[in-house]
């Protein structure tokens, strides 16, 4: 069976996929990932994930700013196989075009939900009640190739992005060592997307970020759960952005002004927010500290008051 890949991919998650691809067997003769980054002061090179991996595996690495900066070296390496997981670029048709059998996305939505750059962050933003990955052919317009495969599985009340991230990665990983042989055939059966069931998942942006507290107490839980640990939502206290990590909402209908602090105990911060609910803020960050549990905080010196508000 002809085996020569070349895999796509930059973050952890696409460290499971590259990792299912090489427990089988299969010929990975090079790997695409995006370029280096330099972070921080002292101007840092800082490689992804994928990189690492691939150096320790010793396979070939490209790392073009734009693909057709390689795309003559990708038709020469005459690959029968693209397959792409969280790569961070769109593959144009010329791209596409190259491998002998097809282009394979390992996308972390039950498509056609949550096409886009951020489907673990909207499945728990969303309140979703079940996940999964999806092995997809690639075409020009993103994520809406046929579906060739899906693996679902559930989500639990208290997901957040991380929890899910390691589940699907897990996911991804058994899903594609148990189909991978299947993807060299020619005739592969597939399903078209249903287009009437479509959703964006689009990058998340700094404004997606601070907490609205005019939500319901289940909103602004899905908010901070869906992003913790990336990128954190927030919130600001006396002109100060305060980080959000953990919360739990209250089941005891409440009014007042949304944002305002009810209570401050070792249960939390418990704010109130729309609807006649509230949320109790467990875990918290201020600028250059460390995270902190609400519980081991009210005892000692903080800025919060009952009856001041959180804006929003």
């Amino acid at each position: 069976m002809p085996s020569r890949v070349i895999f796509f991919g930059t973050p952890f998650i696409a460290v499971s996929c590259l990792k299912a691809l090489l427990d089988e067997n299969i010929n990975v003769i090079a790997v695409v990932t995006k370029p280096d980054m330099v972070v921080g002061r002292k101007q840092q090179i800082q490689k992804s994930a994928i990189h690492i991996f691939a150096e320790q595996h010793q396979i070939k690495i490209l790392q073009p700013k734009k693909l057709e900066e390689i795309h003559n070296t990708l038709v020469d390496l005459k690959p029968d196989l693209f397959v792409v997981c969280a790569y961070g670029k769109i593959l144009d048709e010329k791209i596409l075009n190259i491998p002998k059998y097809h282009c394979i996305n390992v996308h972390t939505s039950l498509l056609p939900r949550w096409r886009g750059g951020a489907p673990i962050h909207y499945a728990i933003l969303n309140g979703d009640k079940h996940s999964g990955v999806s092995l997809m052919f690639m075409t020009k317009e993103l994520d809406a190739g046929n579906v060739i495969y899906q693996a679902s599985l559930s989500l639990s009340n208290r997901e957040t992005y991380r929890t899910l991230y390691n589940k699907l990665s897990g996911l991804a990983y058994q899903t594609l060592r148990n189909k991978i042989k299947d993807l060299f055939k020619p005739n592969i059966k597939s399903v078209e997307q249903d287009v009437t069931k479509v959703t964006f998942a689009r990058n998340i942006t700094r404004l997606d970020e601070k907490i609205n507290w005019s939500k319901s107490a289940t909103i602004v839980d899905q908010q901070i759960r869906g992003l913790y640990d990336e990128p954190i939502a927030y919130t600001t206290y006396n002109n100060i952005n305060i980080k959000i990590y953990e919360s739990e909402p209250t089941s005891e209908s409440i009014n007042g002004n949304p944002g305002s602090i009810l209570t401050l105990d070792k249960n939390g911060i418990r704010v109130i927010c729309g609807q006649s609910t509230s949320i109790y803020i467990t875990k918290l960050q201020f600028p250059g500290k460390r995270p902190v549990l609400v519980k081991n905080m009210i005892n000692g010196n903080h800025p919060f008051k009952i009856g001041t508000k959180f804006s929003y």
